[in-house]
């Protein structure tokens, strides 16, 4: 296994590591520019969750994102499926076209780093669960 002389033992809990540092780094990027003001991947999670209202449900890849990482060890294969539906869930953010406000409606502009590399993240955990699951874990006695 050429990835356990790259990574060590288990290349798993690297590849883990690197997607929560990632996910939390996206979080105080830019992940939106629309035509009033640029959001940071925090604001975008903390009113993401309002995206139904406007018919935009990608908000909640998060959940599915966060049960990847937090499962790609114990239960990989569920891992995997979570990342790979949370991901086409999440690519739905590009057909985001307008955010509702206030006073009026702004235009989406583009997408920034936050926003990619929160996208990342889920091939990512994906990777961590594959990996996860050629890794045979050793019984414990009694197991």
């Amino acid at each position: 296994m050429k990835y356990k002389k790259l990574f060590g033992e288990d290349a798993s809990a690297v590849v883990l590591s690197i997607t929560v540092v990632a996910y939390v780094a996206s979080l105080f990027l830019t992940a939106m520019v629309d035509s009033h003001e640029v959001w940071l991947g925090v604001g975008v999670l903390l009113l993401g969750w309002l995206g139904p209202l406007t018919g935009s449900f990608a908000w909640f890849a998060n959940p599915l994102l966060i049960f990847a990482m937090y499962f790609s060890k114990e239960k990989p294969s569920a891992a995997k499926v979570a990342a790979f539906f949370g991901f086409a869930l999440a690519l739905t953010s590009f057909g985001i076209k307008i955010i509702p406000s206030d006073d009026s409606s702004h235009t989406v502009l583009g997408f920034g780093a936050g926003c990619y590399l929160w996208l990342a993240c889920f091939p990512a955990v994906f990777i961590a669960s594959f990996l996860s699951s050629r890794n045979p874990r050793a019984l414990a006695p009694g197991e």
